[in-house]
């Protein structure tokens, strides 16, 4: 019998401000993960055994962000099959304006950068890169 073939689910969370009418993205740099370390990417991580998406990205705002969100709070805008990876990223969006995201995986993360949505650091993520193009076309669904 042929084995099935299993997926991780990841929950990335999209944060969105407005400043001085240019449109900006949440961004954090990785550190000692041993994986695209110096790299940008969406904040956010795997879902724990029982979770929902919502759940899973209110879970992971508090613990590396130290910000609390609820299920009103975040929509999903994306979803992309990372099929080389063996995962599925769910983009959970908030616009909610008055979050103060600060580093609290100081182990893991470098630094939080806001930037400008269509002006990303060259050291981004390729598949941040997909994602965001394809969520800034209207299409939900991608494949890497």
């Amino acid at each position: 019998m042929k084995e099935r073939f299993q997926n991780a689910i990841v929950a990335d969370l999209l944060m969105i401000k407005n400043e001085d009418g240019k449109k900006k993205i949440l961004l954090s740099k990785r550190k000692n993960t041993g994986y695209k370390d110096g790299e940008y990417e969406l904040p956010g991580g795997h879902l724990e055994e029982n979770e929902d998406l919502y759940e899973a990205m209110i879970r992971e705002a508090k613990e590396e962000l130290g910000i609390s969100l609820n299920r009103q709070d975040l929509k999903i805008v994306h979803i992309m099959h990372h099929y080389t990876g063996k995962r599925m990223n769910f983009i959970l969006e908030t616009e909610k304006s008055d979050l103060k995201p600060r580093i609290m995986e100081v182990d893991k993360c470098e630094e939080l950068k806001w930037v400008e949505i269509n002006n990303l650091p060259e050291n981004t993520m390729e598949k941040v890169k997909i994602i965001i193009s394809y969520i800034e076309k209207g299409e939900l669904y991608s494949r890497m």
